[in-house]
């Protein structure tokens, strides 16, 4: 017998018809011992085996990725025998479905990146007649992610030879010839010469770290993979498999993530983020080049006011033939935000859920119109105030032992927007349960107010239900000339909008994400493999292929002697896509203009240079 001490069951309501098995690890998920969804990785799943009245609606479901149908229904039978695998933190929500009559353990299915470059029309096959885009030959794909693994063969040639151009690692140790300020630059001639040894990671000096729960080591290789991988390794090319690259392992080391600067601090205000955008621009020159990126926070103002939204403006709008493609984030299901509208000298409370066994540091960012002057409490789960932080000041509450617990700033006049901020840091020390955040009207002119709870990837906390789940893009995709992406299921034939795939519109009103391209369980490069490939979801999986359909477009101008502005580029996407769904014609907070179609795109591409080539030839006639 072990030593081991145990406490009384703590017990909750739960549906006796649901499969203990899948009750387990539902209860685990909660509890935050699992990871979820979100922008940096697949969600956690469970295979399962379902008896539905609808395959059909089993089907249109986006949680359910592989849907199979083993017995249809027939004779005084009315349901379905079918197959299919959930993100755990979805079980709950499919089981409710009124015709979800039994849910139990599966195997999983297995669909492929090819699915989604033939739903997008984006397979050499399926491009207009006389394309010259030939894979994005010609173009700069720069990827910012973390993770590169330069040895999987579908990032190398016919002869084992690199097709990265350069490798930035942040993180890694200072350039031995001074070539960069930070961080370490990796040549295509160093990379060439590791590949050549039994051990290359060893002999670079860099290498992608494994895939655990904690480290999002495969992230960075499956996006890339997924622009534009070649296909040498797994058999499957991506969406620009000619492409040249360049990956930057970003650090961000200069943004707080933990502590009572984490309130002053925004990941849209990194500056080596942005140096990485430079960086890749400038090493492309006067190649067209297309940047991808699949990371994001929940927080920020999400207005396009932060300083990497603002710098990404100004480089892409500074040349042509240049473009950021971000992903729209994972938070659509995740309870992060709120908003509402204070009266004069009236409160307002919001609900923070912070979930038993949670053990890590949590943050909310509330914004508000400048003009407008809030004070704001603290209620403990106990019913206890903390104390009020009036406006422009900071406060914080103190252990027994004297260790800040709880610390919160609120700011006046923001310095990029002009509006203002109340920042909230709770500690890891901090007792779980249901905080109210009282928000108190001294000043009110406009009253509305959006707040955010800063992503978890751990043991995430949460507004308490119901949810408001617009307004949940990322931080860094709210930027005027950035290209945001949302996620669909292309292995379904009802293309529905992924469950995760966060909602616009930006908090100043404007229409983000822009367009939506599949994301949904896409099978790409798995690091350490060499050939082998991975599942995963995420708007992160949705970003890159419209990264990689951007590279055949700025290939296809390339070959036809136009440039093509960001106004050019974002006005041939927006005119080049599929709907129903979303209805045509009209703006969808989850899914933008439509679903990106790579075939109009090109077409797009090749009558601009017609009218072009007109245009030349017309004035020429007039000067003869």
């Amino acid at each position: 017998m072990n030593n081991a001490t145990t406490t009384d069951f703590s017990t909750r309501q739960s549906s006796t018809a649901m499969d203990p098995r899948l009750q387990r690890a539902a209860t685990f998920q909660r509890r935050g011992f699992l990871l979820e969804a979100t922008a940096s990785s697949a969600p956690s799943e469970i295979p399962v085996i379902a008896k539905v009245t609808s395959f059909a609606n089993w089907s249109a479901l986006s949680e359910v990725r592989g849907p199979m149908q083993i017995a249809a229904a027939h004779g005084k039978e009315k349901t379905s025998i079918v197959t299919g695998r959930i993100p755990l933190q979805r079980i709950e929500y499919v089981r409710k479905k009124s015709f979800v009559k039994s849910l139990k353990a599966a195997q999983p299915m297995q669909p492929t990146l090819a699915a989604g470059i033939t739903e997008t029309q984006a397979a050499p096959t399926q491009l207009p007649a006389g394309t010259l885009a030939a894979g994005g030959e010609g173009v700069v794909l720069g990827i910012i992610d973390y993770g590169c693994d330069y040895a999987h063969r579908n990032f190398r040639d016919g002869s084992g030879k690199t097709r990265l151009k350069a490798i930035w690692h942040q993180r890694g140790s200072l350039d031995p010839l001074g070539h960069m300020a930070y961080g370490r630059e990796y040549t295509p001639a160093e990379i060439n010469a590791a590949l050549a040894q039994a051990d290359p990671y060893s002999a670079l000096g860099y290498a992608p770290p494994p895939d655990t729960m904690f480290s999002v080591g495969t992230h960075g290789t499956h996006v890339m993979d997924i622009a534009a991988g070649n296909g040498n390794g797994s058999g499957i090319a991506g969406f620009a498999p000619n492409a040249e690259l360049i990956f930057v392992d970003v650090a961000h080391s200069d943004i707080a993530f933990s502590g009572r600067d984490v309130v002053d601090s925004s990941f849209g205000d990194s500056v080596m983020l942005l140096e990485a955008v430079q960086y890749i621009f400038d090493k492309a020159g006067e190649q067209p080049c297309v940047i991808n990126i699949s990371l994001g926070t929940n927080g920020g103002p999400h207005d396009g006011s932060t300083l990497v939204e603002q710098g990404i403006d100004r480089l892409v709008m500074n040349r042509p033939n240049r473009a950021v493609v971000v992903s729209a984030s994972n938070s659509h299901e995740d309870g992060i935000h709120a908003s509402g509208t204070l009266t004069q000298n009236g409160n307002l409370d919001l609900v923070w859920n912070v979930p038993t066994n949670d053990f890590s540091h949590n943050e909310m960012e509330i914004w508000y119109p400048a003009g407008d002057i809030f004070d704001v409490e603290m209620i403990s789960p106990g019913g206890d105030s903390i104390g009020i932080v009036p406006a422009g000041s900071s406060g914080e509450s103190l252990d027994a032992s004297g260790a800040v617990q709880i610390f919160a700033a609120n700011r006046i006049s923001d310095p990029n927007n002009g509006d203002n901020m109340i920042g909230i840091f709770l500690e890891d020390t901090v007792a779980p349960g249901d905080w109210t955040i009282r928000l108190h009207g001294r000043t009110v002119n406009d009253g509305s107010f959006h707040a955010w709870i800063e992503r978890d990837n751990q043991q995430p906390s949460s507004f308490a239900p119901p949810h408001d789940n617009t307004h949940t893009i990322g931080s860094i995709s709210c930027g005027e000339y950035s290209i945001v992406v949302g996620s669909y299921d292309a292995h379904k034939s009802q293309t529905p909008i992924s469950y995760f795939s966060s909602e616009g519109p930006t908090r100043d009103g404007r229409e983000k994400p822009e367009i939506s391209a599949p994301g949904h369980a896409v099978r790409a490069a798995h690091s350490r493999t060499g050939t082998e490939v991975v599942s995963k979801s995420g708007t992160s999986m949705a970003s890159p292929a419209v990264a990689g359909i951007v590279a055949l477009m700025l290939a296809e101008s390339r070959a036809r002697g136009i440039k093509l502005s960001i106004k050019d580029i974002r006005a041939i996407l927006q005119a080049s896509h599929k709907s129903r769904p979303p209805k045509a014609g009209t703006w969808n907070s989850r899914y933008g203009i439509g679903r990106i179609n790579a075939a109009a795109v090109i077409a797009a591409v090749q009558d601009k240079a017609a009218s072009a080539t007109s245009s030349r030839s017309t004035r020429q006639t007039k000067r003869e």
